[in-house]
This record gives C-alpha cells, structure tokens and sequence, in this order.
C-alpha cells in the first residue's frame, strides 16, 4: 500500500464524500481480492463507496485521482494523476505525487 494513502484518505473522508473506483472489470478475477484489500486498509470507508466498473466516467465527481489518465477522457470533474513510473510523460494534469499532499488537490 502506498504510504500516506489511509492518513489521507481519513483526512478527505472528513470534510468531503469520497468514492474508490476500480476498474475491477478489466480483470473480473480482481474483484474479490480488490473488496477484501479494501475492506483490510481502508474499514474506515463505507463499503456502498466502493465502485466497481469499468469505465471511471461514469463517477459523477469533483476530482478523479487516478494513476493512468485514460480515465479522464469522458471525466466530468477534474482529473488528477498520481505519480508513478509509468505515467512520467503524461501532461495536461495535474498532478499528486504522495498522498500527503492530496488535501491540497482541492486548490489545483
């Protein structure tokens, strides 16, 4: 698990409704690893938040942070990308490279 991310995610939880969206569909056999892990760091989240689909646009939302910005194309809110490797090159959002910084998301 990414360090900072259940700090975070406490913090956003307190002030603003968050939802975990999955592309979980992309790999069916994911989805009963992806809730037990889910329900193993993050118990402090409802579970009716957690959002298993395919397509992440269907998420009507404020910001969207994801790791792959594919999932911004049809995204009505604002996209921003969670620093990894494999996204060094994508430009044109911004972008959140350790989750102790996601509350300063909200002014991006």
């Amino acid at each position: 698990m990414l360090d900072g991310a259940q700090d975070a995610l406490r913090a956003l939880t307190a002030e603003n409704e968050v939802f975990i969206t999955t592309a979980a569909m992309e790999f069916p056999n994911s989805l009963q690893y992806k809730w037990e892990w889910l329900q193993d760091h993050f118990d402090f989240l409802d579970p009716l938040n957690f959002v298993f689909c395919g397509d992440k646009s269907i998420i009507n939302a404020d910001f969207l942070i994801d790791d792959n910005a594919r999932h911004f194309k049809h995204f009505i809110g604002r996209g921003i990308v969670f620093d990894a490797p494999h996204n060094a090159n994508v430009t044109g959002y911004p972008r959140l490279k350790h989750w102790n910084d996601a509350g300063a998301c909200w002014t991006i």
